[in-house]
């Protein structure tokens, strides 16, 4: 008698949102590194760029491109666990697009319309990303574990930075700071920090980090963020 092979399970369909959480965090924190080794190897420069626009222009364009769209595509499919997160991170992915699709100017320049775009839809990112980390991150429901303070101070601290290292960095283009500084590289630096921020950020709510500990599954009335039964169905 011939036995029939049993379909696959829906499981096997299923990208877990800790599993989407993590890549947009190892995301966020590569793209610095992947632009400079990427130029230095492809380029052979043994110079870094003033910042990680800059490298739209060098043979990394379509990496830093492909990068930023695959941040915004996760934030886009990304629900959360109310409307208010969904709204925020499709938001967040819709700016993620703007500063791929929109680059500055490669001259000195960044007086035209272009890359005023570029430097709003930025700073609205990194906006949203910071209130995602400080306020939304942080919530509970009911019983709060020990990794899950730990937690929150991470998603505070990474909020707070983000949202100071893109303040700061407007100050880079006001001429007499920028002729003094310009050989620190502070806006890529500034990008830098942000960015890592913002990845490690994430990869704490993919709790990649700081997990909740198999002991503390069973306390009662936990109502944790770990929501592994939330998943994202591929399109």
């Amino acid at each position: 008698m011939v036995q029939l092979v049993p379909p696959k399970t829906p499981d096997s369909m299923i990208i877990s949102y800790m599993t989407l959480r993590k890549i947009l965090g190892l995301l966020g924190v590569s793209l610095v590194p992947v632009m400079i080794i990427g130029s230095v190897a492809i380029d052979h420069l043994n110079t870094v760029e003033v910042s990680v626009s800059a490298y739209y222009y060098t043979s990394m364009r379509n990496g830093l491109v492909g990068i930023l769209c695959g941040m915004s595509l996760f934030l886009l499919s990304y629900h959360g666990n109310e409307r208010i997160d969904s709204i925020a991170s499709k938001l967040a992915g819709v700016f993620a697009l703007g500063i791929a699709f929109f680059p500055t100017s490669p001259t000195g320049e960044k007086d035209d319309l272009v890359s005023i775009i570029h430097y709003v839809t930025s700073g609205i990112y990194f906006a949203i990303l910071s209130y995602m980390s400080v306020f939304l991150f942080t919530r509970s429901r009911g019983y709060k574990t020990q990794e899950k303070k730990k937690r929150n101070r991470v998603y505070r601290i990474c909020g707070v930075i983000m949202a100071a290292s893109a303040i700061c960095i407007p100050l880079d283009g006001i001429r007499g700071v920028h002729d003094k500084i310009i050989f620190l590289k502070p806006t890529l630096i500034l990008e830098t920090i942000a960015l890592t921020s913002f990845g490690v950020s994430w990869l704490i709510k993919g709790e990649f980090l700081l997990a909740d500990k198999e002991d503390q599954g069973s306390l009662p009335g936990r109502m944790e963020d770990h929501f592994t039964s939330e998943v994202i169905h591929p399109v």
